[in-house]
């Protein structure tokens, strides 16, 4: 009887090091990495999107200038209204499983719901922004009873795209225009 209580010691005494060493990290060990920062964060009058760069650990940022307008930040959608509450515009950073932009917001087009009144006009190749290939999806749907158009600029970075919206009553769409004209000026800084 003896025997079986020193055995089933020692038996305890080695799974109870197995369990320590495998809890705790030994003296080389590297510390596990931080929490990654937000990607989309606005400075002054540009919403940022930060993205790491896997070669060398450094990492570059996407700058879209945006009015100054009241903003609210979900996730990684900021969404800024004029004070009158007719202009929109809504940056977003989506993944992005199709190899170009065109693709990937013609999947997203099929696989979104639509506001009441949707009408599809186009999804098409946009000119590049930035150093950044880039398709617009264009459509209309009604508000409150009021027609509104919207443009947006889908540009692929890497396995992500940002986005780029600008939503306006048609009635005003063409004459604010550069609203998103404006935020196509992006920079994109390595």
């Amino acid at each position: 009887m003896h025997k079986k209580l020193v055995g089933s010691a020692v038996v305890g005494a080695v799974v109870l090091g197995v369990v320590v060493v495998q809890v705790l990290p030994s003296g080389g060990d590297t510390p596990p990495p931080a929490a990654p920062a937000p990607t989309g964060i606005q400075v002054g009058h540009l919403q940022v999107y930060r993205s790491p760069d896997a070669a060398d650990g450094r990492g570059w940022d996407f700058e879209i200038p945006v009015p100054d307008w009241p903003a609210t930040q979900d996730g990684e959608r900021a969404t800024r209204t004029d004070p009158t509450g007719r202009l929109v515009l809504t940056t977003d950073r989506i993944p992005l499983a199709q190899e170009d932009p065109v693709s990937g917001l013609g999947a997203l087009e099929r696989t979104t719901g639509h506001e009441p009144g949707y009408h599809l006009t186009s999804v098409a190749e946009h000119a590049a922004v930035g150093a950044c290939d880039a398709a617009e999806w264009d459509y209309t749907y009604q508000r409150d009873g009021v027609a509104r158009q919207v443009s947006l600029v889908g540009v692929g970075i890497g396995d992500t795209m940002v986005t780029i919206a600008y939503d306006a009553p048609a009635a005003d769409f063409a004459a604010n225009r550069s609203v998103l004209d404006r935020a196509l000026e992006v920079s994109d800084a390595g």
